[in-house]
């Protein structure tokens, strides 16, 4: 059953009610404090909800001084239309509470008319049907006929979209001929009932009206100044075309669909256009294609958790696919996303769910989840060679595991090292009687100690963060040769001059990463960047060489410290 669309037939619902209720101003009172001024600047102010909500609450304050319970239901109802649907729904409570007695043209009415909207909106269609059927009732008793065709198009749609196909045919049937009759001061209504009887008349297989209908609806649209609705009617079309099995006529309207859905951000639309043309291109042999058009089924549930019962199919879909083609990791996501769905079209379509869930129902899906992430046994264990081969493969994953254990073990005994180690701790002591040892390197006493010198002023000026440091370009700055040097760096830093420099700036990183918060925020290539590398790969290969452990491990344990 195609989903009908909630957003688009509620977005005039107010037309109804800012046209319903006179406000009449006492004569005898200043302009800026009657009702009727108080009235016309909320609707004036409407879209602007700050400025609205004072007038509103101006005009709250006035009726209850006043003891007058339906303009207190007026200040409760304006209030409603601008803020949040659990607040409206408050507000609503409230006017039917307390005009419960006074049953006017107007309350308790338009209370259930905000209440079967929102409801209508948070997709719980069961209460939003209930709600209106109070409404219709009401409508009918003070012979409100708008609104009572307004209420019979709405549990026309609920009713489809609950399955009851049939008799929701029979209820958008006799809207039509009300709106076709007054569609010139209900455009948009007029237009959303063509758009609701085109899809009953597809459900119900009668394809030939719908596409009369939406023939009609695309006219209609033009002569109505609401050329955007056209292409409902469009995507409508290209259902339709789909289910005549006129696959190519339905490819090319779908895709007219879906590029305007895109544009106007309706996604609800989107994903029913992704579904359809999923289909067609699989009808049309487009495989892979196919698989595509799914898969944005997908995106868009992720986006907004509501979903046809039809478009469930697109899992089942995805879930072959690639059970076909081996790959278990994506058959598993699917199996999860469906459960998912599953758990939304129990919670929104119960009375349909019974009906729909055919080849993945929940048990099923469930074991078959279970018998992937298991995936160590088979169906059917035939031969004592395949047990053998469980059995050698469990071992060498518990002998994996435990590898992997001592892995994890060793790296985080190694994190734990240097989280607690103290910057002042790996400073090199070298004291003055060690320059005598310089003959050992065949260096004079004077040379060494120039060249310490400066190594110190070079290490506490963090001149090592500097871009392609070679010996060379170090060497000319201190006046001397890159041999000696090397040779002095080899003999009392115990490393050569590459490690030395490396280990500089990982000894530097450590430290910034556990007292600079931004720092810690970096990606790892912006970090290599910043302590002096030229790439992500050669400072994670450092820094994995000198402290035994990777910088993103490093960093994710680290971020787990500072949370604690």
């Amino acid at each position: 059953m195609k989903y009908i669309r909630f957003y688009v037939h509620i977005f005039f619902l107010f037309f109804y009610i800012h046209s319903a209720t006179g406000y009449q101003g006492n004569e005898l009172e200043s302009k800026e404090d009657s009702y009727q001024f108080l009235a016309s600047k909320f609707y004036a102010n409407e879209k602007d909800t700050v400025t609205a909500t004072v007038f509103a609450n101006r005009y709250l304050i006035k009726a209850k001084r006043d003891n007058d319970t339906i303009r207190i239901a007026d200040g409760y109802y304006f209030l409603s239309n601008i803020t949040s649907r659990f607040i409206s729904h408050m507000y609503s409570d409230s006017i039917i509470t307390i005009t419960k007695n006074h049953n006017t043209r107007s309350y308790p009415t338009y209370a259930y008319l905000n209440k079967a909207k929102n409801y209508y909106v948070d997709g719980d269609f069961k209460k939003a049907f209930d709600y209106f059927l109070k409404l219709n009732e009401e409508a009918e008793k003070h012979e409100n006929v708008s609104l009572q065709y307004f209420s019979k198009k709405n549990i026309g749609i609920i009713k489809a979209i609950l399955g009851e196909n049939e008799t929701a045919l029979v209820t958008l049937r006799e809207c039509y001929k009300f709106y076709s009759a007054h569609k010139n001061q209900a455009p948009f209504d007029y237009l959303s009932t063509l758009f609701a009887l085109s899809e009953s008349y597809n459900f119900n297989k009668v394809l030939d009206s719908a596409t009369f209908i939406n023939r009609l609806g695309y006219k209609e649209s033009i002569v109505l100044n609401n050329e955007e609705f056209k292409y409902y009617f469009v995507l409508n079309e290209g259902i339709n075309h789909y289910c005549k099995k006129d696959y190519v006529a339905a490819r090319d309207s779908l895709k007219i669909a879906i590029k305007e859905f895109k544009i106007n951000g309706d996604k609800a639309n989107l994903g029913q256009a992704y579904f359809y043309l999923g289909k067609t291109l699989s009808s049309l042999g487009y495989e892979e294609d196919a698989v595509e058009q799914h898969k944005k089924v997908d995106t868009i549930f992720q986006a907004i958790p509501q979903i046809i019962p039809e478009s469930r199919e697109s899992y089942e879909i995805l879930i072959n696919y690639y059970k076909n083609i081996g790959d278990q990791n994506n058959q598993l996501k699917y199996i999860e996303r469906l459960l998912k769905v599953d758990s939304v079209l129990n919670s929104n379509y119960k009375y349909l769910i019974k009906n729909v869930v055919q080849n993945y129902d929940t048990p099923r899906l469930l074991s078959k989840k279970q018998e992937i992430i298991n995936s160590l046994e088979s169906e059917k264990r035939v031969s004592s060679i395949l047990i053998a081969s469980l059995f050698i493969l469990s071992l060498v994953s518990v002998i994996f595991w435990i590898f992997n254990y001592q892995k994890r073990k060793k790296y985080k005994k190694r994190f734990d090292e240097l989280y607690r180690a103290d910057a002042g701790d790996k400073k090199e002591n070298i004291k003055t009687s060690a320059i005598k040892e310089a003959e050992a390197i065949s260096i004079s006493e004077e040379i060494v100690t120039e060249i310490l010198k400066y190594l110190e002023s070079f290490e506490q000026d963090k001149d090592y963060l500097k871009h392609n440091i070679t010996i060379s370009d170090l060497a000319k700055k201190m006046n001397t040769n890159s041999k000696y040097l090397s040779r002095v760096i080899n003999y009392y830093k115990k490393k050569s001059f590459s490690t030395y420099i490396n280990e500089l700036r990982i000894d530097y990183c450590i430290e910034k990463l556990k007292t600079d918060t931004k720092f810690i925020k970096y990606t790892v290539r912006a970090i290599a960047k910043e302590v002096g590398f030229n790439s992500s790969e050669s400072f994670s290969k450092s820094f994995y060489k000198l402290k035994g452990i990777h910088p993103s491990y490093f960093i994710k344990e680290l971020e787990k410290q500072l949370k604690l």
